[in-house]
């Protein structure tokens, strides 16, 4: 059973969201629910919950400083949001699903499966890694969270060399001369990654510029990496990618 709460300022939120959980999930309780981000602390505290729905936008605090109030987390979180591109790639950056308003059941039934095989060890460390980014978002140390086939490993961006786009997968190649295939678009990586010194160089490659050995003229252009390898060059991209790398823009 999984003693669960809500917080959201909005009450009629609360109330889609109980009728939805009530009527299709047995083994969801809910234990109670608050307005805001101080009685959501105190509901927490009391209950010592298993689930939490967590708004991210309310009037006293968001979700995010709620998380950070807290020394310990043990329990599994569900985030809602209405807007927020910001809030929606520190999610990305950590492998967290969201539920986005008007609530629908068959987003909050495809969230609560994956939760359930994520064990609350890989949980507290997700959090910790947005709670990192949300208060350091442009950090040297930024991590992201990879979500795999049993659960996601936690890496540092500046470890990463390239990703490459395989259909909707994304194979992402390391420093250390391993790599791991990830069932997001290149196009998610592109999105996350450009603040942090990345370069769309090709339909199929995004590379780190900062981990770049050389560029060669050869058939139209080709960026050769730190590990040595070779890759092609867009002519679209060409001219920005040249000058980037030419002032050391990264």
């Amino acid at each position: 059973m999984y003693h669960t709460i809500i917080i959201d300022d909005d009450q009629l939120a609360r109330q889609v969201l109980r009728r939805i959980l009530e009527n299709n999930f047995e083994e969801i309780e809910i234990v109670g629910e608050a307005d805001g981000m101080a009685s959501g602390l105190s509901l927490i505290k009391e209950f010592d919950p298993d689930l939490v729905f967590l708004d991210i936008e309310m009037p006293d605090g968001t979700g995010f400083r709620l998380l950070e109030q807290l020394p310990i987390v043990n329990f599994k979180v569900i985030f809602t949001t209405s807007y927020s591109d910001y809030a929606i790639t520190a999610f990305k950056y950590s492998a967290f699903d969201y539920i986005v308003k008007p609530i629908q059941i068959t987003n909050v039934r495809s969230i609560i499966n994956r939760i359930k095989e994520i064990p609350i060890l890989l949980e507290k460390q997700r959090i910790e890694v947005l709670k990192k980014n949300m208060t350091q978002p442009n950090d040297e140390d930024t991590t992201i969270a990879l979500p795999e086939t049993n659960g996601f490993s936690i890496v540092k961006v500046k470890d990463i060399i390239r990703c490459e786009g395989e259909r909707n997968y994304s194979r992402i190649f390391f420093i250390n001369g391993k790599s791991v295939l990830i069932s997001r678009t290149l196009l998610e990586f592109d999105n996350m990654l450009v603040p942090h010194g990345f370069f769309r160089i090709h339909r199929s490659h995004l590379i780190s510029l900062r981990n770049v050995n050389r560029y060669l003229k050869s058939d139209g252009g080709l960026i050769e990496m730190i590990d040595k390898t070779q890759l092609p060059v867009s002519p679209k991209f060409k001219d920005e990618l040249l000058n980037r790398l030419l002032y050391n823009r990264i």
